[in-house]
């Protein structure tokens, strides 16, 4: 039996979470511009913006891959681990074993792709539980990055720092990178039969299952692309600040997970969309640029986006709770 055709629930509800989105953003805007006029001089600037998007860019591309993973009912929690892995296995194939740039960085995404595809094998043949998998492998990833890079590998070849420095139209590389991701994922989840399939996997994988939809595949596939961004990323960072460090991506999982579920993902699976997770994204970085501009301190910065994340979550619960009823 061929799987059956796509649905607009889903996609319905990604929207409506994002217009609430958007709209929380322009009032939280709004709001700082109205309660901080001096500090709206410093951050109503184009350089700021330029920042805003280039910090973002790192995150944006792991919620790509972690928007996909959640609408098929499941996560990653090794990914900011395993984008700190392959930034610094590729440094050190540059730096120390010679390799060419265009090598190099081949070598560190098929390592990305390869490490995502394992915790795939894991998860949907072995049928280990996600978060002990990947909590699992975050911990190996963590080491052999460590093993290899120490703090860190510096002073990069100039030909791999142009891969994220180079400018055009004043937003550097990876912000154009993730725009051209960010469009190719969301073509892919909403106009082509095969990825709308995450949506029947994550609502109902025993459906989705008798529907003739090739669940443990689709798992595989969804977990080796988080995997390949996940290198990418680390990858695209190392270029930008022409350093590969050991410990870049620590935590960056929770905030890839936070932006979906702030852009209308659900940990129930089955929801959201692509542009909901670089709205979700775009959100936690704009607040952090007011935090930091009002020199806000990070323990209370830490605070306050926890809050988010928490909130977010509560806001799911509640509308996952009034769907069933």
């Amino acid at each position: 039996m061929s799987p059956p055709a796509a649905n607009a629930s889903p996609r319905r509800v990604g929207l409506s979470r994002e217009s609430g989105l958007l709209l929380l953003l322009v009032v939280t805007v709004v709001l700082f511009r109205l309660l901080f006029p001096v500090s709206w001089q410093q951050f109503a600037t184009f350089d700021n913006f330029a920042s805003v998007v280039r910090n973002m860019a790192f995150e944006g591309i792991l919620a790509l891959g972690m928007m996909l993973l959640m609408i098929g009912g499941t996560f990653d929690l090794s990914v900011g681990a395993l984008a700190s892995m392959v930034g610094v296995v590729t440094g050190w194939l540059m730096k120390e074993a010679g390799w060419p740039v265009p090598f190099a960085v081949a070598t560190g995404i098929a390592l990305g792709a390869a490490s995502g595809f394992a915790n795939g094998v894991v998860v949907a043949k072995v049928r280990v539980n996600a978060l002990i998998t990947t909590l699992g492998t975050m911990g190996i990833f963590s080491g052999v990055a460590l093993l290899i890079g120490g703090p860190g590998i510096t002073f990069l070849p100039p030909s791999f720092a142009r891969l994220g420095q180079s400018e055009w139209l004043g937003l550097q590389a990876p912000v154009w990178l993730l725009a051209v991701l960010a469009l190719g994922a969301h073509v892919a989840l909403a106009h082509t039969r095969f990825f709308r399939q995450f949506y029947y996997l994550g609502s109902n994988p025993k459906a989705a299952y008798l529907s003739g939809i090739p669940v443990e595949r689709l798992q595989m596939l969804g977990f080796a692309l988080m995997g390949l961004l996940a290198g990418l990323a680390g990858i695209v960072y190392a270029a930008r600040v022409a350093t590969a460090s050991s410990t870049i991506g620590v935590g960056k999982e929770l905030g890839a997970i936070t932006a979906c579920i702030l852009g209308g993902a659900s940990l129930q699976g089955g929801r959201g969309t692509a542009w909901g997770a670089l709205l979700g994204v775009l959100f936690v970085a704009l607040l952090q640029n007011m935090l930091l501009i009002k020199q806000v301190r990070p323990e209370w910065q830490g605070i306050i986006l926890g809050a988010v994340l928490v909130f977010a979550v509560g806001v799911d619960s509640l509308l996952n709770r009034k769907q069933s009823r």
